[in-house]
């Protein structure tokens, strides 16, 4: 009886001891919390599909690219206060898009689209085989973006969010290898503005490789896929 009665105590000692308080001259106080980003949504109609139906080889030429009529898609950001926001391109077809050269690559570059003789950012059509069917440039269509009902202009930046010029073109892809981030700005500024929703439309113009490049005794499908990323600014 006397050994678990010592035990007891012992056992008692041990809580007692180690359940006192700690004692300090001073203590800290932590204030936390998270204020979310106003929650934009990116729409786009028809699906976001631009479909160019049946071509008939005789309508492309053999020993030359063959540029397609522009068509446009109502695009619109709508956000849940506002918010400045930016938007960018991704390629899901790799390196399908052919240059003025022949070569392939994820994001590419051709004269003439949207009736720019420069050099245009563009992205593929997917592959024939080892062959590259051909490329798309996309836009935001100068003179169509308002934001909260007045017209605002595209404004872009290469590689970052900072440095920010007129968008003259309204390409989303850049001819370089750096990230474009396409906003927009009250007019006559390159700051990105503040909006609830954002509304225009976006063109897409594509352009076919020559039919002496592609197997054409079966059909040849256009496949272009691009994501389109919001990025909070």
């Amino acid at each position: 009886m006397l050994h678990n009665l010592q035990k007891t105590v012992c056992a008692l000692a041990v809580l007692a001891t180690t359940s006192l308080p700690a004692l300090a001259e001073s203590i800290d106080v932590r204030v936390i919390g998270t204020i979310d980003p106003a929650a934009c949504t990116p729409t786009i109609s028809g699906g976001g599909t631009i479909d160019y139906g049946t071509i008939k080889p005789t309508a492309l030429a053999t020993d030359a690219f063959t540029l397609l009529e522009e068509k446009q898609l109502d695009f619109a950001i709508n956000c849940d206060a506002p918010a400045k926001v930016a938007i960018t391109a991704h390629s899901q077809r790799g390196a399908s898009a052919v240059n003025a050269d022949g070569s392939l690559a994820e994001i590419g570059s051709h004269p003439g689209l949207f009736g720019v003789a420069a050099n245009y950012g563009v992205v593929g059509l997917g592959l024939d085989g080892a062959k590259g069917i051909g490329g798309y440039g996309i836009r935001l269509a100068g003179g169509t973006m308002t934001a909260d009902g007045a017209a605002v202009d595209s404004i872009m930046s290469n590689g970052s969010t900072t440095a920010w010029v007129a968008a003259t073109t309204g390409s989303l892809l850049n001819t370089l290898t750096s990230l474009r981030y396409a906003s927009w700005a009250t007019k006559g500024t390159t700051t990105p503005v503040a909006f609830t929703t954002l509304a225009g439309k976006l063109g897409v113009q594509a352009y076919i490789n020559k039919t002496s490049e592609l197997d054409l005794t079966k059909p040849v499908v256009l496949d272009g896929l691009t994501t389109l990323e919001l990025v909070y600014l």
